[in-house]
Protein backbone atom coordinates (compact mmCIF):
# COMPACT_ATOMS: atom_id res chain seq x y z
CA UNK A 1 0.00 0.00 0.00
CA UNK A 2 0.97 3.46 -1.14
CA UNK A 3 1.38 6.22 1.71
CA UNK A 4 -0.01 9.49 1.10
CA UNK A 5 2.39 12.33 1.50
CA UNK A 6 0.43 13.32 4.69
CA UNK A 7 0.58 9.79 6.13
CA UNK A 8 4.61 9.85 5.57
CA UNK A 9 4.84 13.09 6.95
CA UNK A 10 2.71 12.30 10.24
CA UNK A 11 4.35 8.95 10.71
CA UNK A 12 7.93 10.55 10.29
CA UNK A 13 7.38 13.13 12.78
CA UNK A 14 5.74 10.88 15.36
CA UNK A 15 8.59 8.46 15.06
CA UNK A 16 11.24 11.61 15.36
CA UNK A 17 9.42 13.02 18.57
CA UNK A 18 9.00 9.41 20.39
CA UNK A 19 12.96 8.73 19.34
CA UNK A 20 14.03 12.24 21.06
CA UNK A 21 11.15 11.42 24.04
CA UNK A 22 12.21 8.34 24.88
CA UNK A 23 15.92 9.42 24.37
CA UNK A 24 14.94 12.49 26.47
CA UNK A 25 13.47 10.17 28.88
CA UNK A 26 16.29 7.59 29.47
CA UNK A 27 18.45 10.59 29.42
CA UNK A 28 16.90 12.53 32.25
CA UNK A 29 16.40 8.76 34.55
CA UNK A 30 20.26 8.17 33.88
CA UNK A 31 21.01 11.84 35.10
CA UNK A 32 18.50 11.82 37.98
CA UNK A 33 19.85 8.78 39.38
CA UNK A 34 23.38 9.89 39.04
CA UNK A 35 22.40 13.15 40.83
CA UNK A 36 20.65 11.01 43.88
CA UNK A 37 23.67 8.85 44.18
CA UNK A 38 25.98 11.70 44.12
CA UNK A 39 23.55 13.38 46.93
CA UNK A 40 23.60 10.38 48.67
CA UNK A 41 27.26 9.86 48.52
CA UNK A 42 27.96 12.93 50.08
CA UNK A 43 25.12 12.45 53.34
CA UNK A 44 26.67 9.23 53.85
CA UNK A 45 30.19 10.34 54.11
CA UNK A 46 29.41 13.39 56.08
CA UNK A 47 27.52 11.15 58.46
CA UNK A 48 30.60 8.62 58.52
CA UNK A 49 33.00 11.33 59.36
CA UNK A 50 30.41 12.69 61.85
CA UNK A 51 29.87 9.39 63.95
CA UNK A 52 34.36 9.55 63.68
CA UNK A 53 33.62 12.72 65.57
CA UNK A 54 31.02 11.57 67.99
CA UNK A 55 33.13 8.24 68.68
CA UNK A 56 35.87 10.53 70.11
CA UNK A 57 34.45 11.97 72.65
CA UNK A 58 34.59 10.40 76.70
CA UNK A 59 31.11 10.25 77.37
CA UNK A 60 30.89 7.03 76.21
CA UNK A 61 33.08 5.80 79.06
CA UNK A 62 30.18 6.32 81.50
CA UNK A 63 28.21 3.68 80.15
CA UNK A 64 28.18 0.14 79.82
CA UNK A 65 29.01 -1.71 76.03
CA UNK A 66 25.46 -2.94 75.94
CA UNK A 67 24.14 1.05 76.37
CA UNK A 68 26.77 1.91 74.50
CA UNK A 69 25.79 -0.31 71.59
CA UNK A 70 21.92 0.88 72.17
CA UNK A 71 22.68 4.66 72.33
CA UNK A 72 24.78 4.49 68.76
CA UNK A 73 21.79 1.83 67.56
CA UNK A 74 19.61 4.85 68.41
CA UNK A 75 21.29 7.81 66.86
CA UNK A 76 21.89 5.66 63.33
CA UNK A 77 17.87 4.85 63.49
CA UNK A 78 17.81 8.45 63.90
CA UNK A 79 19.83 9.67 61.00
CA UNK A 80 18.02 6.67 59.17
CA UNK A 81 20.65 4.88 57.91
CA UNK A 82 22.90 1.75 58.93
CA UNK A 83 26.22 2.16 61.11
CA UNK A 84 29.30 -0.42 60.62
CA UNK A 85 32.40 -0.46 62.66
CA UNK A 86 35.13 -2.93 61.41
CA UNK A 87 38.62 -3.21 63.10
CA UNK A 88 41.31 -3.63 61.18
CA UNK A 89 41.31 -7.22 60.52
CA UNK A 90 37.56 -7.14 59.16
CA UNK A 91 35.90 -8.33 61.88
CA UNK A 92 32.55 -6.03 62.67
CA UNK A 93 32.24 -4.61 66.46
CA UNK A 94 29.09 -3.11 65.68
CA UNK A 95 26.13 -2.74 63.16
CA UNK A 96 23.45 -1.11 63.49
CA UNK A 97 21.15 -3.92 62.10
CA UNK A 98 22.73 -6.45 64.02
CA UNK A 99 22.20 -7.26 67.86
CA UNK A 100 25.02 -6.98 69.84
CA UNK A 101 24.72 -10.82 70.66
CA UNK A 102 24.61 -11.54 67.04
CA UNK A 103 27.59 -10.04 66.10
CA UNK A 104 29.84 -13.04 65.94
CA UNK A 105 27.95 -14.89 64.06
CA UNK A 106 28.33 -11.97 60.99
CA UNK A 107 31.08 -12.25 58.33
CA UNK A 108 34.19 -10.49 58.22
CA UNK A 109 33.72 -7.14 55.98
CA UNK A 110 37.48 -6.70 54.97
CA UNK A 111 37.26 -7.57 51.64
CA UNK A 112 33.95 -5.86 51.08
CA UNK A 113 34.82 -3.43 47.81
CA UNK A 114 33.94 -0.16 50.09
CA UNK A 115 36.36 -1.47 52.46
CA UNK A 116 38.69 -2.30 50.28
CA UNK A 117 38.51 1.33 48.68
CA UNK A 118 39.24 3.11 51.85
CA UNK A 119 41.98 1.00 52.68
CA UNK A 120 43.74 2.05 49.46
CA UNK A 121 41.89 5.65 48.99
CA UNK A 122 40.33 6.38 52.69
CA UNK A 123 36.94 6.53 51.85
CA UNK A 124 35.37 3.48 49.55
CA UNK A 125 31.54 3.25 48.13
CA UNK A 126 29.70 0.58 46.72
CA UNK A 127 26.14 -0.46 45.91
CA UNK A 128 24.99 -3.93 46.34
CA UNK A 129 22.66 -5.96 48.07
CA UNK A 130 24.16 -7.00 51.69
CA UNK A 131 24.05 -10.50 52.53
CA UNK A 132 23.10 -9.40 56.35
CA UNK A 133 20.06 -8.06 55.80
CA UNK A 134 18.86 -8.90 52.55
CA UNK A 135 18.30 -5.37 51.16
CA UNK A 136 20.16 -3.20 47.99
CA UNK A 137 22.60 -0.87 50.01
CA UNK A 138 24.69 2.14 49.23
CA UNK A 139 27.72 2.06 51.19
CA UNK A 140 30.37 4.23 51.88
CA UNK A 141 33.30 3.60 54.31
CA UNK A 142 35.92 6.28 55.68
CA UNK A 143 39.39 4.84 56.93
CA UNK A 144 39.41 6.42 60.52
CA UNK A 145 42.01 9.52 61.48
CA UNK A 146 44.49 8.25 63.33
CA UNK A 147 44.29 11.96 64.98
CA UNK A 148 41.23 11.31 66.97
CA UNK A 149 41.21 9.44 69.74
CA UNK A 150 38.43 7.05 69.82
CA UNK A 151 36.66 6.25 73.34
CA UNK A 152 37.70 3.08 74.87
CA UNK A 153 34.42 0.97 74.00
CA UNK A 154 34.88 1.37 70.05
CA UNK A 155 39.05 2.13 70.35
CA UNK A 156 39.28 -1.00 67.88
CA UNK A 157 37.48 0.85 64.93
CA UNK A 158 39.48 1.17 61.94
CA UNK A 159 36.65 1.37 59.16
CA UNK A 160 33.46 3.55 59.96
CA UNK A 161 30.60 2.82 57.52
CA UNK A 162 27.54 4.01 56.49
CA UNK A 163 24.88 2.46 54.19
CA UNK A 164 21.11 3.35 53.19
CA UNK A 165 18.47 1.52 51.87
CA UNK A 166 18.03 2.27 47.93
CA UNK A 167 14.31 0.97 47.97
CA UNK A 168 13.14 4.77 48.79
CA UNK A 169 15.44 5.82 46.24
CA UNK A 170 14.50 3.90 43.36
CA UNK A 171 10.70 4.74 44.29
CA UNK A 172 11.04 8.24 44.11
CA UNK A 173 12.85 7.78 40.72
CA UNK A 174 9.90 5.47 39.65
CA UNK A 175 7.49 7.73 40.46
CA UNK A 176 9.69 10.63 38.30
CA UNK A 177 10.11 8.66 35.48
CA UNK A 178 6.33 7.82 35.38
CA UNK A 179 5.70 11.62 35.77
CA UNK A 180 8.24 12.10 32.33
CA UNK A 181 6.51 9.01 30.82
CA UNK A 182 3.10 10.31 30.95
CA UNK A 183 4.46 13.98 30.49
CA UNK A 184 5.76 12.22 27.24
CA UNK A 185 2.66 10.76 26.35
CA UNK A 186 0.21 14.15 26.68
CA UNK A 187 3.24 15.74 24.77
CA UNK A 188 3.57 13.38 22.01
CA UNK A 189 -0.51 13.52 21.86
CA UNK A 190 -0.27 17.19 21.27
CA UNK A 191 2.57 17.25 19.11
CA UNK A 192 0.70 14.79 16.83
CA UNK A 193 -2.03 16.90 16.46
CA UNK A 194 -0.26 19.54 15.40
CA UNK A 195 1.74 17.43 13.48
CA UNK A 196 -1.14 16.28 11.70
CA UNK A 197 -2.69 20.18 11.25
CA UNK A 198 0.76 20.93 9.78
CA UNK A 199 0.84 17.93 7.42
CA UNK A 200 -2.37 18.78 6.24
CA UNK A 201 -1.57 22.20 5.40
CA UNK A 202 1.12 21.30 3.77
CA UNK A 203 0.01 18.28 1.82
CA UNK A 204 -2.84 19.95 0.38
CA UNK A 205 -1.28 22.32 -1.81
CA UNK A 206 0.94 19.24 -3.19
CA UNK A 207 -1.91 17.82 -3.53
CA UNK A 208 -3.72 20.14 -5.57
CA UNK A 209 -1.07 20.60 -7.51
CA UNK A 210 -1.36 16.79 -8.36
CA UNK A 211 -4.65 16.93 -9.04
CA UNK A 212 -3.53 19.80 -11.75
CA UNK A 213 -0.77 17.64 -13.22
CA UNK A 214 -3.11 14.42 -13.73
CA UNK A 215 -5.20 16.86 -15.47
CA UNK A 216 -2.86 17.92 -18.08
CA UNK A 217 -1.32 14.77 -18.14
CA UNK A 218 -4.84 13.87 -19.39
CA UNK A 219 -4.38 16.70 -21.97
CA UNK A 220 -6.41 19.59 -20.62
CA UNK A 221 -3.15 21.91 -21.30
CA UNK A 222 -5.89 24.76 -19.98
CA UNK A 223 -5.38 23.93 -16.36
CA UNK A 224 -3.11 26.44 -14.13
CA UNK A 225 -1.43 25.72 -10.86
CA UNK A 226 -2.87 27.99 -8.10
CA UNK A 227 -0.16 29.32 -6.05
CA UNK A 228 -1.81 29.57 -3.04
CA UNK A 229 1.31 29.64 -0.42
CA UNK A 230 4.26 31.99 -0.75
CA UNK A 231 6.97 29.64 0.15
CA UNK A 232 8.74 27.03 -2.15
CA UNK A 233 5.40 25.36 -3.00
CA UNK A 234 3.85 28.31 -4.50
CA UNK A 235 7.21 28.98 -6.29
CA UNK A 236 6.95 25.85 -7.87
CA UNK A 237 3.43 26.37 -8.98
CA UNK A 238 4.47 29.37 -10.81
CA UNK A 239 7.36 27.81 -12.09
CA UNK A 240 5.19 24.61 -13.20
CA UNK A 241 2.58 27.57 -14.84
CA UNK A 242 5.71 28.85 -16.74
CA UNK A 243 6.29 25.81 -17.90
CA UNK A 244 2.58 24.69 -18.67
CA UNK A 245 2.60 28.05 -21.10
CA UNK A 246 5.84 27.16 -22.53
CA UNK A 247 3.96 23.93 -23.30
CA UNK A 248 1.17 25.56 -24.68
CA UNK A 249 3.27 27.59 -27.04
CA UNK A 250 5.54 24.72 -28.10
CA UNK A 251 2.50 23.24 -29.07
CA UNK A 252 1.14 25.53 -30.90
CA UNK A 253 3.99 25.27 -32.65
CA UNK A 254 4.42 22.04 -33.00
CA UNK A 255 1.05 22.21 -34.46
CA UNK A 256 1.62 24.89 -36.72
CA UNK A 257 4.79 22.89 -37.84
CA UNK A 258 3.03 19.91 -38.43
CA UNK A 259 0.46 22.13 -40.42
CA UNK A 260 3.54 23.61 -42.51
CA UNK A 261 4.88 20.27 -43.15
CA UNK A 262 1.82 18.83 -44.53
CA UNK A 263 1.58 22.05 -46.54
CA UNK A 264 5.16 21.79 -47.86
CA UNK A 265 4.83 17.88 -48.36
CA UNK A 266 1.84 18.59 -50.48
CA UNK A 267 3.29 21.88 -52.46
CA UNK A 268 6.59 19.55 -53.15
CA UNK A 269 4.42 16.90 -54.20
CA UNK A 270 2.30 19.32 -56.46
CA UNK A 271 5.45 20.73 -57.63
CA UNK A 272 7.61 17.84 -58.54
CA UNK A 273 4.08 16.51 -60.26
CA UNK A 274 4.42 19.00 -63.08
CA UNK A 275 7.56 18.82 -64.37
CA UNK A 276 7.57 15.01 -64.17
CA UNK A 277 4.36 14.83 -65.66
CA UNK A 278 5.69 17.26 -68.20
CA UNK A 279 8.97 15.59 -68.80
CA UNK A 280 6.73 12.30 -68.92
CA UNK A 281 4.52 14.00 -71.82
CA UNK A 282 7.49 14.83 -73.74
CA UNK A 283 8.97 11.67 -73.76
CA UNK A 284 6.01 9.46 -74.42
CA UNK A 285 5.31 11.93 -77.58
CA UNK A 286 8.96 11.09 -78.86
CA UNK A 287 7.87 7.26 -77.92
CA UNK A 288 5.40 6.58 -79.34
CA UNK A 289 4.80 9.33 -82.34
CA UNK A 290 6.19 9.05 -85.79
CA UNK A 291 7.59 13.13 -86.12
CA UNK A 292 10.04 13.16 -88.64
CA UNK A 293 10.82 16.22 -88.48
CA UNK A 294 13.92 17.01 -86.73
CA UNK A 295 13.69 20.53 -85.47
CA UNK A 296 10.51 19.04 -84.03
CA UNK A 297 12.43 16.24 -82.48
CA UNK A 298 14.95 18.89 -81.16
CA UNK A 299 12.15 21.26 -79.63
CA UNK A 300 10.54 18.41 -77.76
CA UNK A 301 13.87 17.71 -76.27
CA UNK A 302 14.88 20.78 -76.35
CA UNK A 303 11.52 21.36 -73.50
CA UNK A 304 12.40 18.23 -71.98
CA UNK A 305 15.91 19.16 -71.12
CA UNK A 306 14.42 22.20 -70.16
CA UNK A 307 12.01 20.35 -67.79
CA UNK A 308 14.81 18.00 -66.30
CA UNK A 309 16.46 21.29 -65.81
CA UNK A 310 13.82 23.08 -63.33
CA UNK A 311 13.53 19.76 -61.68
CA UNK A 312 17.66 19.53 -60.98
CA UNK A 313 16.98 22.89 -59.37
CA UNK A 314 13.86 22.31 -57.28
CA UNK A 315 15.52 19.04 -56.28
CA UNK A 316 18.58 21.01 -55.80
CA UNK A 317 16.43 23.79 -53.46
CA UNK A 318 14.38 21.22 -50.98
CA UNK A 319 17.89 19.62 -50.27
CA UNK A 320 19.14 23.41 -49.35
CA UNK A 321 15.99 24.22 -47.54
CA UNK A 322 16.18 20.90 -45.78
CA UNK A 323 19.82 20.82 -44.83
CA UNK A 324 19.82 24.63 -43.49
CA UNK A 325 16.61 23.86 -40.96
CA UNK A 326 17.48 20.84 -39.66
CA UNK A 327 20.84 22.46 -38.80
CA UNK A 328 23.07 20.45 -41.06
CA UNK A 329 24.28 23.16 -43.67
CA UNK A 330 27.03 24.69 -41.35
CA UNK A 331 28.37 28.29 -42.18
CA UNK A 332 32.39 29.17 -42.10
CA UNK A 333 32.48 32.61 -41.75
CA UNK A 334 35.48 35.09 -42.63
CA UNK A 335 36.22 38.39 -43.54
CA UNK A 336 35.77 39.64 -47.46
CA UNK A 337 36.26 42.42 -49.76
CA UNK A 338 32.90 43.51 -50.35
CA UNK A 339 33.30 45.70 -53.31
CA UNK A 340 35.43 43.07 -55.06
CA UNK A 341 32.61 40.48 -54.47
CA UNK A 342 30.37 42.00 -55.59
CA UNK A 343 31.79 43.25 -58.63
CA UNK A 344 33.05 39.65 -59.73
CA UNK A 345 28.66 38.42 -59.02
CA UNK A 346 27.70 41.66 -61.78
CA UNK A 347 30.65 40.30 -63.89
CA UNK A 348 29.69 36.62 -64.18
CA UNK A 349 25.73 37.99 -64.75
CA UNK A 350 26.12 40.15 -67.19
CA UNK A 351 25.93 37.86 -69.94
CA UNK A 352 22.54 36.31 -68.72
CA UNK A 353 21.41 39.68 -68.46
CA UNK A 354 22.27 40.85 -71.80
CA UNK A 355 20.48 37.85 -72.88
CA UNK A 356 16.89 38.80 -71.45
CA UNK A 357 18.10 42.63 -72.85
CA UNK A 358 18.30 43.58 -69.28
CA UNK A 359 21.22 46.23 -68.18
CA UNK A 360 23.06 45.01 -64.89
CA UNK A 361 24.81 47.73 -63.51
CA UNK A 362 27.55 47.82 -60.23
CA UNK A 363 26.79 50.58 -58.27
CA UNK A 364 29.52 50.89 -55.40
CA UNK A 365 29.38 54.04 -52.91
CA UNK A 366 31.12 57.51 -53.64
CA UNK A 367 34.31 56.05 -51.95
CA UNK A 368 37.74 54.75 -52.79
CA UNK A 369 37.12 51.22 -55.00
CA UNK A 370 38.99 49.04 -52.44
CA UNK A 371 35.65 48.55 -50.46
CA UNK A 372 34.87 47.39 -47.01
CA UNK A 373 35.70 43.81 -44.94
CA UNK A 374 32.73 42.37 -43.72
CA UNK A 375 32.24 39.08 -42.21
CA UNK A 376 30.32 36.08 -43.83
CA UNK A 377 30.08 33.06 -45.24
CA UNK A 378 30.92 33.78 -49.22
CA UNK A 379 29.57 30.47 -50.71
CA UNK A 380 26.48 30.93 -48.86
CA UNK A 381 25.89 34.54 -50.03
CA UNK A 382 26.76 34.08 -53.30
CA UNK A 383 23.58 31.53 -53.20
CA UNK A 384 21.63 34.91 -51.98
CA UNK A 385 22.98 36.89 -54.48
CA UNK A 386 22.48 34.35 -57.10
CA UNK A 387 19.03 34.16 -56.05
CA UNK A 388 17.94 37.72 -56.03
CA UNK A 389 20.04 39.02 -59.18
CA UNK A 390 18.25 36.30 -60.68
CA UNK A 391 15.06 37.43 -59.71
CA UNK A 392 15.44 40.69 -60.86
CA UNK A 393 16.38 39.81 -63.82
CA UNK A 394 14.01 37.23 -64.45
CA UNK A 395 10.83 39.38 -63.00
CA UNK A 396 11.80 42.73 -65.70
CA UNK A 397 10.85 44.40 -67.82
CA UNK A 398 12.09 44.61 -71.08
CA UNK A 399 14.71 46.58 -71.44
CA UNK A 400 14.82 47.26 -67.99
CA UNK A 401 17.51 47.87 -65.23
CA UNK A 402 19.29 46.13 -62.40
CA UNK A 403 21.23 47.36 -60.18
CA UNK A 404 23.73 46.15 -57.29
CA UNK A 405 25.65 47.77 -55.06
CA UNK A 406 26.59 48.61 -51.12
CA UNK A 407 26.53 51.53 -48.48
CA UNK A 408 27.85 51.54 -45.25
CA UNK A 409 25.42 51.46 -42.16
CA UNK A 410 25.59 51.54 -38.66
CA UNK A 411 28.40 48.74 -37.42
CA UNK A 412 28.09 47.42 -41.09
CA UNK A 413 27.29 47.51 -44.80
CA UNK A 414 24.07 47.02 -46.51
CA UNK A 415 23.77 45.23 -49.66
CA UNK A 416 20.86 45.45 -52.20
CA UNK A 417 19.43 44.54 -55.64
CA UNK A 418 17.58 46.78 -57.11
CA UNK A 419 15.38 46.54 -60.38
CA UNK A 420 12.75 48.41 -62.72
CA UNK A 421 10.63 45.80 -62.96
CA UNK A 422 6.68 45.30 -61.97
CA UNK A 423 6.88 45.12 -58.35
CA UNK A 424 5.25 43.34 -55.73
CA UNK A 425 1.87 44.03 -54.50
CA UNK A 426 1.43 45.12 -50.96
CA UNK A 427 -0.48 42.02 -49.75
CA UNK A 428 2.27 40.07 -51.22
CA UNK A 429 5.08 41.38 -49.84
CA UNK A 430 5.17 39.70 -45.96
CA UNK A 431 4.82 36.49 -47.74
CA UNK A 432 7.27 36.25 -50.68
CA UNK A 433 9.73 34.20 -48.28
CA UNK A 434 7.47 31.86 -47.38
CA UNK A 435 8.46 28.41 -49.51
CA UNK A 436 6.57 27.48 -52.67
CA UNK A 437 5.06 31.22 -52.31
CA UNK A 438 4.43 32.97 -56.19
CA UNK A 439 2.69 35.63 -56.71
CA UNK A 440 2.48 34.88 -60.28
CA UNK A 441 1.93 31.60 -60.08
CA UNK A 442 1.79 30.79 -63.74
CA UNK A 443 4.74 33.22 -64.89
CA UNK A 444 6.92 31.89 -61.92
CA UNK A 445 6.62 28.40 -63.32
CA UNK A 446 6.99 29.65 -66.54
CA UNK A 447 10.10 31.50 -65.76
CA UNK A 448 11.81 28.09 -64.19
CA UNK A 449 11.12 29.37 -60.52
CA UNK A 450 10.96 26.83 -57.93
CA UNK A 451 9.30 28.89 -55.54
CA UNK A 452 12.51 28.42 -52.69
CA UNK A 453 14.99 30.86 -53.82
CA UNK A 454 13.72 33.66 -51.43
CA UNK A 455 13.37 31.49 -48.41
CA UNK A 456 16.84 29.85 -48.84
CA UNK A 457 17.93 33.68 -48.72
CA UNK A 458 15.91 34.57 -45.81
CA UNK A 459 17.38 31.41 -44.20
CA UNK A 460 21.26 32.43 -44.90
CA UNK A 461 20.76 36.11 -44.08
CA UNK A 462 19.08 35.38 -40.75
CA UNK A 463 22.31 32.65 -40.60
CA UNK A 464 24.39 35.80 -40.80
CA UNK A 465 22.59 37.91 -37.65
CA UNK A 466 20.78 39.92 -40.39
CA UNK A 467 17.18 40.44 -41.88
CA UNK A 468 16.22 40.94 -45.69
CA UNK A 469 14.11 43.88 -46.37
CA UNK A 470 12.13 44.69 -48.96
CA UNK A 471 10.90 47.80 -50.85
CA UNK A 472 8.85 47.06 -53.63
CA UNK A 473 5.82 49.40 -55.47
CA UNK A 474 3.79 47.61 -58.09
CA UNK A 475 4.93 49.04 -62.12
CA UNK A 476 7.93 51.09 -60.01
CA UNK A 477 10.38 48.04 -59.07
CA UNK A 478 11.79 46.36 -55.94
CA UNK A 479 14.46 46.80 -54.03
CA UNK A 480 15.84 43.57 -51.70
CA UNK A 481 18.62 44.31 -48.72
CA UNK A 482 20.54 42.73 -46.39
CA UNK A 483 23.34 44.24 -43.85
CA UNK A 484 26.43 42.31 -43.07
CA UNK A 485 29.06 42.94 -39.88
CA UNK A 486 32.23 44.82 -41.05
CA UNK A 487 35.40 44.40 -39.67
CA UNK A 488 36.43 46.07 -36.67
CA UNK A 489 39.31 48.88 -37.25
CA UNK A 490 42.36 47.90 -35.34
CA UNK A 491 42.85 49.69 -32.59
CA UNK A 492 46.12 52.05 -32.10
CA UNK A 493 48.33 52.02 -29.59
Amino acid sequence: MTLSLRKKIIFLNLFLLILATVSASLFISYQLQRYYQAREFERLHSQAVTFQFLLSQDFWNQYSRRENYQILSGLADTANLRLTLIDSAGTVIFDSRVRMDSLEFVENHLYRPEIQMALREGIGRDIRVSTTVNLPLFYVAVRRNPDLNIARPFQNTAFIRTAMDLVAMHRALRDIRHRIYWGSAVAILLISAIAYLASRRLADPITRLAQVAREVKEGNLNARFHPITHDEIGELARLLNQMLAKLREDLKKMRKLQTMRSQFLGNVSHELRTPIFALQGFLETLLHQNIDDPQQRRRFLEKAYQVSVRLDNLLSDLIDISRIESGEMKMSFRYFDVHEWLEKMCQEWQTKAGERGIRLHFTPPFEPKSGMTVLGDTERLNQVMTNLIDNAIKYNVPGGQVEVGYRPVADGVEIFVRDTGQGIPKEHVSRIFERFYRVDKQRSRDIGGTGLGLAIVKHIVEAHGSQIRVKSQPGEGSEFSFALKIKPAASSS
